[in-house]
């Protein structure tokens, strides 16, 4: 029996029917399956979103409470521990961190809640202080504003410490800075209220803004100097602000200092910048300063006495480091040689106040007048303030040393040897 042709034909239809059908159904199936999961996964989302902002919330919650300080519970601890300030040193850690962290607006506010407490003077200074360490390098401008209102006031910690955020403001922005003082002085809050007629505070901001000016803006600096009685320039020099100078810099502070005192006081002030130099960064740094402000014969030698002594007493125990001073010694022979046998005498001169070994010190001046091969050691040592021994023997030796009768009878008859 024949097979019927239309059997595979019809076999095969039913096949991709069943497949199609099957197909369907998987997809429906398969839909079905993606509606369930996109739903759990919104669902997963939802739940998750609500736990992480949960977690957001407890997070903020804990760091707010970790920005907040009992300064009612911190001031009664300051005025437990008196001078010593905070006697928890945790504490005291978490409070510089804390302020450290706040923005100027947050300090401005925690400031401003202090000043609302009953607090003893003391304590609330002792709290400001705090405020004002951070303030300084953090936001100066703010510093100068919340703590620099009254400058009259004899408080040398915080002139000290509003001159620092005038300098730091001012390498910010000179503008400001130059335009905050110029405020305080037109409006009288720097004027003097001492016999003197000089208020402390202004000296020293004027110091701090020198040492920016100068490298900005030097006629302006000149200016500013100028405008000041010359005893008071010379102080402002003193300050120590200007000692930390870039090489390219010192010739224009040089200038400045020549114009601005008379010459005396000009080598003064350009040996006390050799001197802190020497103590930094030793005598090449010197020697760089030297040539850089094109130091004078007279200038050198009051550098040179000047480096000696920093260089020969720091940190000197009762005997003085021949090591050291026989070093100081061949540094200075390089700058100015016929000053080094003067610069010797006074050196060991002023050693005697640390020492109070007058045999053993002048034994030293013998020793290096000896060498020498004339009486200058001999003659600086004794012409010095410093030396007053009691002992006229032992005075009257050294100058029997003196090989010119004539300069001989000139020291005997110095008053501190009758």
């Amino acid at each position: 029996m024949k097979p019927n042709p239309w059997i595979f034909p019809l076999l095969a239809l039913l096949a991709i029917g069943g497949w199609i059908f099957s197909q369907k159904r998987s997809a429906a199936t398969l839909e079905q399956d993606i509606t369930v999961i996109t739903s759990r996964i919104q669902q997963a989302r939802a739940a998750g979103d609500t736990g992480l902002k949960s977690r957001v919330a407890e997070e903020k919650a804990r760091k707010d409470k970790e920005r907040k300080i009992d300064w009612k519970d911190t001031a009664a601890k300051i005025s437990k521990g008196g001078n010593s300030m905070i006697p928890d040193m945790r504490t005291m850690v978490r409070m510089q961190r804390f302020l450290m962290d706040l923005s100027g607006d947050e300090l401005r506010a925690q400031l401003d809640e202090i000043e609302a407490l009953d607090l003893a003077a003391d304590t609330r200074k002792q709290l400001r202080d705090m405020f004002l360490n951070i303030l300084t390098d953090k936001d100066p401008e703010l510093a100068l504003e919340l703590f620099g209102k009254d400058n009259n006031a004899d408080d040398y910690r915080v002139s000290w410490q509003m001159s620092s955020a005038l300098r730091e403001l001012a390498h910010k922005d000179p503008t400001a800075a130059v335009a905050w003082l110029d405020r305080q002085i037109a409006e009288g809050k720097l004027e003097s209220k001492s016999l003197d007629d000089k208020n402390d505070a202004l000296i020293r901001y004027e110091s701090a803004l020198m040492g920016v000016l100068l490298k900005s803006d030097p006629a302006a600096a000149a200016a500013r100097v100028k405008a000041l009685p010359e005893d008071q320039r010379e102080e402002l020099f003193q300050q120590g602000a200007l000692h930390d100078l870039a090489k390219k810099d010192e010739a224009a502070y040089a200038t400045l200092v020549r114009e601005s005192l008379p010459a005396e006081k000009a080598g003064g002030i350009l040996a006390n910048t050799a001197q802190a130099l020497a103590m930094n960064d030793g005598y090449d740094r010197v020697d760089d300063f030297i040539t850089s402000t094109h130091a004078s014969d007279a200038e050198k030698k009051t550098i040179v006495m000047a480096v000696m002594k920093s260089k020969s007493l720091h940190n000197a125990e009762v005997k003085l480091n021949e090591e050291t001073f026989d070093k100081a010694r061949a540094w200075a022979a390089t700058q100015a040689p016929a000053s080094v046998d003067q610069a010797t005498g006074e050196v060991l001169a002023i050693a005697l106040r640390t020492s109070k070994d007058f045999g053993n010190v002048s034994e030293l001046v013998l020793k290096y007048n000896g060498s020498a091969g004339n009486d200058d050691v001999l003659t600086a040592f004794l012409r010095s303030q410093y030396t007053q021994h009691g002992s006229t023997d032992m005075t009257g030796k050294l100058i029997d040393k003196i090989k010119d009768p004539t300069l001989r009878e000139e020291i005997r008859n110095l008053p501190q040897y009758r």
